[in-house]
Order: C-alpha cells, then sequence, then structure tokens
C-alpha cells in the first residue's frame, strides 16, 4: 500500500495556488462537488435523497434563496415545482454508497435544455418523506464533503 504524499511535497502537489487562481479568474473549469455518504451501519431508511433530472429543469422554475453568514452572503437556489421534472431516488443507500452532488459547474447552464450532451450548472436535491419508509427505521445519518475539481487547462 502508499500514501499519496507527505508532509513536505503532499499538500503543494495537490494544493496548486496557481490552479485556484486560475479557476477563480475564469481561465480554467472548475467544480463543487458535495460527496454524501450514509455513516450508518443499516440502510438509509428515512427520508432518502432524490434529484431532478437536469434535463427536465428550467431556469424559469428557479427561486434564490440567501443566506446570511456573519462575513458573506451566500445564495442557494430552489426549484418551483413542476409535474415536468423528472426525478430519480435512492433508496436504501448503504455505507459503502456515496453519491456525488455537483453544486457549482463553471461551464454549466441554468437551463435544462441543450440535450443530452448539455452541461448543467449544479444538481437540484432533496431528501424526501417516502411513504414507503417503515414507521421503525432509523433516522437517517451522513456526512456531506465538498470538494473541489479543477479541470486542465
Amino acid at each position: 500500500g502508499n500514501g499519496n504524499g507527505n508532509g513536505e511535497g503532499g499538500p503543494t502537489s495537490v494544493l496548486d495556488p496557481r490552479l485556484a487562481e486560475e479557476a477563480a479568474a475564469g481561465e480554467r473549469r472548475f467544480a463543487l462537488v458535495n460527496v454524501w455518504r450514509n455513516v450508518m451501519p443499516e440502510p438509509v431508511g428515512k427520508f432518502p435523497l432524490a434529484c431532478i433530472d437536469a434535463r427536465t429543469a428550467k431556469a424559469n422554475e428557479l427561486r434564490t434563496f440567501r443566506i446570511h453568514y456573519a462575513d458573506r452572503i451566500g445564495e442557494n437556489y430552489f426549484a418551483r415545482p413542476s409535474r415536468s421534472h423528472g426525478w430519480c431516488y435512492y433508496p436504501d443507500m448503504t455505507r459503502d454508497e456515496a453519491l456525488l452532488l455537483k453544486q457549482w459547474d463553471s461551464e454549466g447552464n441554468m437551463d435544462g435544455g441543450g440535450g443530452d450532451d448539455a452541461v448543467c450548472a449544479f444538481a437540484i436535491h432533496s431528501a424526501f418523506d417516502d411513504p414507503t419508509t417503515s414507521p421503525e427505521a432509523p433516522d437517517r445519518t451522513s456526512i456531506e464533503v465538498r470538494c473541489v475539481v479543477i479541470w486542465e487547462a
């Protein structure tokens, strides 16, 4: 086995500040991706995750809400409900499975049009109350880690 990096060269081989600067300046494509995972031995029963198929969501269905932090104001989106939305859901996820949720893609668009090869800006996702869940199912316990992905120039 191996450990990919060490205290000297490990951080600088991955965290090249120049890459982050180029991404922030719009010179490189980047994305924020959350890795979501169940941490319990039992599969997720209550409130599984679901995602809208991006091809079925339209920009005019999005609503912005602001999150006020001590040092900044952030923005997130809600999607107005629509019968045209296609949903995928992930029942009974085990702790051996992970779901990647795109939070932002610098080359993505805000509208689901554009065909199967279009790049969406983010994944609209939610937990929901699944009516097939047993009342005895344990509460969902999970972890989410945000990652930054930077493409080659």
